[in-house]
């Protein structure tokens, strides 16, 4: 049992706080990749498919996508340190927020437009999040390598 946990311990501190390994990156990617070609291919031959299949389709779609951005997401950077990890939580903390003020702001902009009020759903809400959070990530730290590191001055 020892050894177990040593081992979950020395995986957790190879990957920083939890991540995947890097080349989940290049994984999430092909998976959304394919995830896309089979919908683009329906959508583009005109194939007739009756509206309980559609619905399986567009739901295995859509999960397959979002399961790639989540590897794209989590998979930690080739040089992951504390830094990195401090912009992950400001992203996820800001993409948080976001998500709260998106629930609650929504109904009243369909409310705006004349739109019947809807739920929001679940794999719209997961998408969004993991599209602020990836752009809230790769913002900061392309702000932080435009900034001249101040211990190397």
């Amino acid at each position: 049992m020892k050894t177990i946990i040593h081992n979950m311990e020395k995986l957790k501190n190879q990957h920083g706080v939890g991540l995947l390994p890097n080349y989940f990156k290049k994984l999430g990617i092909i998976v959304m990749i394919l995830a896309l070609v089979p919908a683009v291919f329906v959508k583009g031959a005109d194939i007739e498919i009756s509206p309980a299949s559609k619905e399986i389709f567009r739901l295995l779609t859509m999960n397959a996508f979002i399961l790639g951005l989540l590897f794209v997401a989590w998979a930690e950077d080739k040089l992951e340190d504390e830094i990195t990890v401090a912009l992950r939580l400001k992203a996820m903390a800001s993409t948080f927020i976001w998500a709260v003020l998106y629930v609650i702001i929504k109904p009243f902009i369909d409310m705006l437009f004349h739109e019947p009020v809807a739920d929001l759903k679940s794999q719209e809400l997961v998408l969004s999040m993991l599209f602020i959070y990836m752009l809230m990530y790769y913002v900061q730290r392309k702000i932080r390598r435009a900034k001249p590191d101040i211990a190397q001055g």
